[in-house]
């Protein structure tokens, strides 16, 4: 793989950032439909670019997101489950959008 200076090595998992960060970017990405490299560009703030990084694993597999993952320091089941979690969030968020039109 090509060294690229804007992908970000996770180091947290999702239950480690406060949810109104998660779906701030969330909505950015999945929502407004920015891509995660315009919103990672968008910002030079290192932890801001680690949540847009790990926000946009949202829609991967899971043995993708697991892979990519590989640097958190929590059990395969947790980081499954708090991104179970946050998934369920984010379809809500979009399913209230909906009703809302």
């Amino acid at each position: 793989m090509k060294n690229h200076p804007q992908l970000i090595h996770q180091h947290h998992c999702y239950c480690q950032i406060p949810e109104v960060e998660l779906l701030y970017w969330a909505r950015k990405r999945f929502i407004e439909g920015i891509s995660t490299l315009e919103l990672i560009n968008s910002t030079d703030d290192p932890h801001e670019r680690e949540v847009i990084s790990i926000v946009s694993m949202l829609d991967l597999d899971q043995g993708v997101m697991l892979e990519m993952m590989s640097n958190v320091n929590k059990p395969t089941d947790h980081i499954l489950h708090c991104w179970e979690y946050v998934r369920r969030l984010l379809e809500a968020e979009k399913a209230s959008r909906r009703s809302a039109c």
